[in-house]
Formats: C-alpha cells, sequence, structure tokens
C-alpha cells in the first residue's frame, strides 16, 4: 500500500493519466477499420523492460499494456485472450504492445494463441539484475530457487513453473556444497527465466527477437530503430532522447561461487552467439530503375540485385540500359525499355511491365525513382503485387510533389531517417514510410600501397608527401563543386602540399573545367572525369570530403570511410547518421569556408586523420554494410508479401 495520503498519490498520477487519455484519444485519428499488429515483451524481472515500454509509449502509433494495466493484466498475469483480443479490437492504435513477464515461461503459447503477433525477449547483463533484484526484493528469489531445489516450488506458482528437468539440475549441481547467499539466487533467478528464450525454442522463432539491455542503453538509436521495425511502428529518434547508459555496470558484480556464476557466463555467451532467424527471400523480385547510368540509386540496384542472386533469390532488373548493366551477376535477368519519360512512354513502359510480372509470378517490386513507382503501380493496379520505393533523396523543394507521386507504392523505404521526415511532413502516411540506411560492398576497400599507389596518386595530381583530398560523385548542380575551386583558393598560401581531386563525370564538366583553369590554385584542382576505379583512388587518398547541396544517404561517403579515410561533409541527409565526432567533421550545407578549415585542419594532423580514419572504417563495417542493407530492405519485403 502507498504511504501518501489518497490526494497525494492521485496528484502525482494525475499528469501520466492525463497524457495517456490524450494520447488515446489522438490516436483515434487511426480509425478502427485497420489491422493491428500486436507485439508482446518478455524477459526476465529487473531487465530493464520498464525502460523499452517507456520508449515505445512515446510512439504515437504505438499503444502499451504494463503488467499492471488492470484491463490487461490480473495479479500481473496476462488475462484471457477474448480480453485482450476485445483490448485489441477496442484501440485505435496501429501497434499493441503487451508486457506480460510474469508470463514469460508460456510465451510460446502466447505466440501460438497470436499467430501474427510479434515478440521481444530483453536480456540483461546478470550481474546488473542481481543486484537490483536484491535491492528491491532483498532473499525473495533465494528463497524461489531454494524452494525449487527442495522440490516445493508449486506455492510460488508463476515464478517457479514449468522449469525443464535438465535446468533444475544444472541449478542443484551449481548450488550444493553451500547455503546460498541471496545474490546467488538471484543469479539463479536469472538463469532460469532467461534460459525459457531456448528451451521455449523463442531463439528459433523468426517473430521473436532478442534485446540487450546494455546496447540498448548505450547506443539507443540503432537498437530501438531495430526494435521498432520489429514491432512495425515508425521510429522517431526523439523517442529516445532521454535514454542514458549509466545504469550500465553501476555497482560491481555481487560474489558468487564459481559454479553459479559458469552457469550464467555460458547463457550469456549463447546470448551473445544467438542471432535472429531470417524470413524465407521473397522469390522472384523485380528491380526497377530509370537507368543504369553512373549514379548512387542505379548503383544501390546493382548491389541489391547482385545480392539477391547470391542469396538464391530470382531477381529480374528492368530500366533503361546504362553503362553499370555489366556490373549485374550473369544470373540476373535483365530486361530493357523506354522507363526513363513518364509522361509520353507511361503506357509502353507499363505494359512491359505487365508482362514481365505476368511471366514471372513475383513477389514484390522494388521501384528506385518516383517514375518507376508510377510505372508499376500502372502496370499492377490490382495491388495483388506488392509495390515498394526507395526514396534516395530529392532537393527540398521537391519534396512536396514526390509526397503525393510516392503514394501509388505500398511501402516506401526512405534511405535516412531524414528522408523519411520530409516524406512525412509532405504529406505521406508515417506507416507507409520505414527507413533502411544505405550499405556498400566493402571488400574492395582500403589503402593501397607500393608502386599502385605511386601511380595513382600522381594521376590526381599529388605527390608523395602531398595531402590529398578527394572528392567522387557526378558533376551536377546537386553536389556543388565549384566549392572545389574556393576550398583551393582559401588554402593554397597557408597549405602548399594539399591537393585536392574530384572523381567523376557530368552535365557540369565543362563549366567546372573553366573556373579551375582560371583560378591561381588551377595546379592544385584535379578533375578526372569518370573512372572506372574508384575504390583504388580511394584506397590512396588521404581525406575524403563531399559538398553536396542534397543528398539521400550518399554511398560515396560511405566507400570512403570503408577505405579508412577521414572524412569531412556536409550536413546533408544522412550525414549525421554516417558520421561521429570520431569518425568525420560535418559542416553547414554551401559554407566553403568550413569545408576549408576543416579539411586544413585534417592536413596540418596525421595522427587525428589516422585514428579518424579507422574510426571511419570499423564504423562503416558496423553499421553500413550492403549485406545489412540488402537484408534489412528484404526483410520489408517478406513482411509485407508473405
Amino acid at each position: 500500500m502507498s504511504a501518501l495520503p489518497p490526494f497525494a498519490e492521485l496528484r502525482r498520477a494525475a499528469p501520466g493519466f492525463a497524457q495517456r487519455q490524450a494520447k488515446t484519444l489522438r490516436q483515434a485519428r487511426f480509425g478502427w477499420a485497420h489491422p493491428r499488429r500486436v507485439g508482446f515483451v518478455f524477459g526476465c524481472q529487473r531487465s530493464g523492460t520498464k525502460l523499452v515500454m517507456r520508449v515505445l509509449d512515446r510512439a504515437p502509433d504505438i499503444r502499451i499494456f504494463h503488467e499492471n494495466h488492470a484491463s490487461a493484466f490480473e495479479d500481473f498475469q496476462l488475462r484471457s485472450d477474448p480480453v485482450i483480443r476485445a483490448l485489441i479490437a477496442l484501440n485505435p492504435a496501429p501497434v499493441q504492445v503487451f508486457k506480460p513477464i510474469c508470463d514469460s515461461h508460456e510465451a510460446d503459447h502466447i505466440l501460438q494463441r497470436f499467430p501474427d503477433a510479434r515478440g521481444v525477449w530483453v536480456v540483461r547483463n546478470a550481474a546488473d539484475v542481481a543486484n537490483s533484484a536484491v535491492e528491491k526484493w532483498g532473499d525473495h528469489q533465494r528463497q524461489l530457487v531454494e524452494s525449487l531445489l527442495a522440490g516445493d516450488e508449486a506455492r510460488w506458482g508463476w515464478r517457479m513453473a514449468r522449469v525443464p528437468a535438465d535446468a533444475r539440475a544444472e541449478v542443484a549441481a551449481a548450488a550444493a556444497g553451500a547455503p546460498l547467499t541471496d545474490a546467488e539466487g538471484a543469479l539463479l533467478f536469472w538463469y532460469l527465466r532467461n534460459r525459457f528464450f531456448f528451451s521455449l525454442g523463442l531463439d528459433r522463432d523468426p517473430r521473436v527477437r532478442l534485446i540487450r539491455y546494455d546496447a540498448l542503453a548505450r547506443d539507443p538509436e540503432p537498437q530501438f530503430a531495430a526494435l521498432f521495425d520489429h514491432l512495425g511502428a515508425p521510429f522517431d529518434p526523439a523517442c529516445v532522447d532521454r535514454v542514458r547508459g549509466d545504469s550500465v555496470g553501476r555497482a560491481p558484480a555481487p560474489a558468487a561461487r564459481p559454479a553459479i556464476q559458469a552457469l550464467c557466463d555460458g547463457l550469456t555467451a549463447r546470448f551473445e552467439a544467438w542471432a535472429p532467424p531470417q524470413l524465407p527471400l521473397a522469390s522472384p523480385v523485380l528491380l526497377l530503375i530509370d537507368s543504369l547510368a553512373v549514379g548512387g540509386a542505379e548503383r544501390y540496384v546493382v548491389t541489391v540485385a547482385n545480392w539477391l542472386d547470391d542469396h538464391g533469390v530470382q531477381v529480374t532488373v528492368a530500366s533503361s540500359g546504362g553503362s553499370l548493366a555489366a556490373g549485374l551477376r550473369p544470373g540476373v535477368r535483365q530486361v530493357e525499355g523506354d522507363l526513363d519519360a513518364v509522361r509520353a512512354g507511361l503506357p509502353r513502359a507499363a505494359w512491359l511491365i505487365h508482362k514481365v510480372l505476368r511471366e514471372g509470378g513475383h513477389r514484390a517490386v522494388i521501384c528506385n525513382s518516383v517514375a518507376t513507382t508510377l510505372i508499376a503501380r500502372a502496370a499492377a493496379p490490382s495491388g495483388q503485387v506488392p509495390i515498394f520505393n526507395v526514396a534516395h533523396g530529392w532537393p527540398a523543394a521537391g519534396y512536396p510533389r514526390v509526397g503525393k507521386a510516392l503514394r501509388a507504392a505500398d511501402r516506401v523505404v526512405a534511405v535516412s531517417d531524414e528522408v523519411r521526415q520530409r516524406l512525412i511532413a509532405a504529406g505521406m502516411p508515417p506507416k507507409s514510410v520505414v527507413v533502411v540506411q544505405n550499405g556498400v560492398d566493402l571488400t574492395p576497400l582500403g589503402p593501397r600501397s607500393g608502386e599502385e599507389r605511386a601511380r595513382l596518386r600522381a594521376e590526381l595530381g599529388a605527390g608523395p608527401d602531398d595531402v590529398l583530398a578527394i572528392a567522387v560523385g557526378r558533376l551536377e548542380q546537386q553536389k556543388a563543386h565549384q566549392h572545389v575551386i574556393t576550398i583551393a583558393e582559401r588554402l593554397m598560401a597557408s597549405h602548399p602540399r594539399l591537393r585536392l581531386a574530384v572523381v567523376g563525370g557530368g552535365s557540369r564538366g565543362a563549366e567546372l573545367e573553366a573556373l579551375r583553369a582560371a583560378s591561381p590554385a588551377a595546379d592544385r584542382v584535379r578533375l578526372t572525369g569518370p573512372r572506372s576505379d574508384v575504390a583504388e583512388l580511394l584506397g590512396v587518398a588521404d581525406v575524403f570530403f563531399n559538398c553536396s547541396d542534397w543528398e539521400g544517404m550518399p554511398l560515396t561517403t560511405i566507400e570512403a570511410m570503408g577505405s579508412g579515410l577521414p572524412v569531412v561533409c556536409t550536413r546533408t541527409e544522412g550525414a549525421d547518421a554516417l558520421l561521429d565526432a570520431a569518425s568525420g567533421i560535418v559542416v553547414p550545407v554551401g559554407d566553403a569556408p568550413a569545408l576549408a578549415a576543416a579539411i586544413a585542419a585534417l592536413a596540418d594532423d596525421p595522427a587525428r586523420r589516422a585514428a579518424m580514419g579507422a574510426a571511419a572504417a570499423a564504423r562503416a563495417r558496423d553499421r553500413f554494410s550492403a549485406d545489412r542493407m540488402a537484408r534489412e530492405l528484404m526483410h520489408q519485403v517478406g513482411v509485407f508479401a508473405r
């Protein structure tokens, strides 16, 4: 019973109650005539499930039900299925999440009864859980374990239910020889409850994801983004702005005999080795792109198509052709047609794609432009084949038009959080736009040495003692390469050993060459034109820079990171997700003096360049691989198309 007077207790609870009621009223805008995605959060007590639910509760699409919610739970246990289904039907939220943590030993049965639901198992460091449990409950969990070992576990109800015989034997062996301490009892309780993740087969269920609390607290944005995606809700980074990592390892690990510690360490190792089972990849798949000329979206299509072919998916790429088509694997079927003009060519292009779909039995269409999305919808108006659009980014002024056109897609996959937010601001429903951040094939990337390094640097206008800063991208207005001339002029006196190179071709080639030739810093800048050896050129540079006015999430920046280069870039969409303070320097869009200052700072500090390049390479491997990107994309396709 609360020690507060009734009025004081009501006053303390009122703000939270009012917020929940206001959120429920706001969710009424979703209506009731739509399917609901249901999630269940399981785990051991004191594992941080309250933090998970608190963050989920900040999302406008999600309704949460804690274990103390009187309508959904009785004595902290989930009420009957008819009651839960009625609650789901009565609430308009698209995603509804229940926390039956006291029913975690029944997780397999709950998921059987709700076959379309998603499960989440939260696991936290055993020592932190034991410390928290002893602080909150004293000797309670020791009593539970002692009752289990004495064969008298029935009186404790759910707390000792369904413990497998082998787990009982393991705990008995570990506890033999001396009375248990309170901390040892809490550690063994952690072991028994978390072992259900494996003994119930949840580790093999593709509907269930394991959430590691330590990673959640220390690096919340990517961890919660994956959790929201699993539950089927849009993620907003603002939901995690109050998450702090100071709850991890707050106190020393409690003393425990080696046998008990070994049990916990062994289970921890199993959790660390766990990888989520994959949904079967949808097959066949049709990829659409206007053309396969040089460009980021075009390279994305080639990367995804080759990955699908490598993983046994029947894949067709339809485009109007282009030089990048030569990079497609032999197993990728190619269809060429007039796909780069919507107004005049729409009927003919739609008929071509209609025939491809009719002949191939495709499970999904993945479009990589607005034009091909409209073509795909005209080719498949019945909606039997789900149509995805990969939103690679547009100029800010283009989003209102794009937001309307992309309603033709069943699902939009934005390559960065900023692209998603701009599409939502342009009128797209939040639940129809998800984020799968870009990635690249990192295998060909890395430093070059010896004769190759000397030769390529010479081709870029740099000697062995020069500092070579390189940019890679099409010579188009978007990329703002005129800033390169300004940077060279600002630094020509202070940094005589600095050289700048721009790799790429495009419509501004002659204009930029004229600017370079007329500049007093002409000998400091090299415009190479298009090159097919970009990986090698990145491997001989010292600094990478990107001066674009807008991007989605630039692939060339990821390639530079994978090559071990420190990065200087403008704050376009995706820049802050790509880089942190350890791996790059981000400056305002259009600020040539700031670009020059950042490049100069790196030119002056070889040790900083090396450290920043190493951090960039590690970040690229951890977060921006092509394998991660393609798997997440196909997860979206698989969820929608199955």
